[in-house]
């Protein structure tokens, strides 16, 4: 008989199938691995990415490739707006809005004399002056006047006597009162001769219940000596009191 060859074991894997199995099993853990660490990589790349677009405190934005997103203002910014420079805590106070004028006087401007009238009287009639004197023309009278100063006119003049009680309660400056004259039917300022020896304006401070007299002296036609108007101003910028 013509002596075979005995057959394989076909239980067991051949060689080249063991090879093969060990080189899909590396490949499979090299594919493995390879996800991994792309997996690391990305997951790296997105931290960055969020850490970077969080702004830090005295930084600006890292991520300069969202810009828009960086200038949005934060909801806590609009509720709680910072303080005005210079507050030292708590909430700021504004200034003060400015006081409001206070209402004007009851008095009305006559061109006349210059100024607003506050009221009118009659010569010897007592009246009260808008800083709370009692005022009183006691006299008026034709007058020649004698003149040594310059500008002044020596002549046919009205010398006037006027009395001044205080009131207030307190001092008040005489001083600054003013006294002037008109005459006739035009009201024509009358030149102050005060360089006569009869004028003898107000002057100095008046006491509380204290009275003040004064005597002036204006150039004043003869004809129109007994047509003369006078104004009073008890201090300087002071609405008028008139006396005819």
């Amino acid at each position: 008989m013509t002596q075979g060859h005995e057959p394989e074991d076909a239980s067991g894997p051949t060689e080249p199938s063991r090879n093969a199995a060990g080189s899909k099993r590396r490949r499979g853990w090299l594919i493995a691995g390879g996800s991994v660490v792309a997996a690391a990589i990305v997951a790296a790349i997105v931290v960055a990415a969020i850490h970077g677009a969080t702004p830090q405190p005295g930084k600006g934005v890292a991520n300069a490739l969202d810009p828009v997103a960086s200038q949005l203002p934060r909801p806590s910014d609009a509720a709680n707006p910072s303080p005005t420079p210079g507050a030292t805590g708590g909430p700021s106070t504004q200034a003060p809005s400015t006081a409001a004028p206070a209402k004007p006087g009851t008095g009305k401007l006559d061109t006349r004399y210059g100024g607003v009238v506050a009221s009118t009287a009659q010569v010897s009639q007592n009246v009260k002056t808008p800083g709370g004197l009692t005022a009183n023309v006691t006299s008026v009278e034709a007058y020649t006047a004698t003149a040594t100063r310059p500008g002044e006119v020596s002549g046919p003049a009205v010398k006037v006597t006027l009395k001044l009680v205080n009131d207030t309660g307190s001092d008040f400056p005489v001083s600054t009162a003013t006294v002037n004259a008109y005459y006739g039917s035009a009201s024509t300022p009358a030149s102050s001769v005060a360089g006569d020896s009869a004028s003898k304006p107000f002057t100095g401070t008046l006491k509380p219940g204290a009275t003040a007299t004064a005597v002036y002296v204006f150039t004043v036609p003869a004809a129109d000596s007994g047509d003369v108007t006078l104004t009073l101003s008890d201090q300087a910028g002071a609405q008028l009191v008139v006396f005819k």
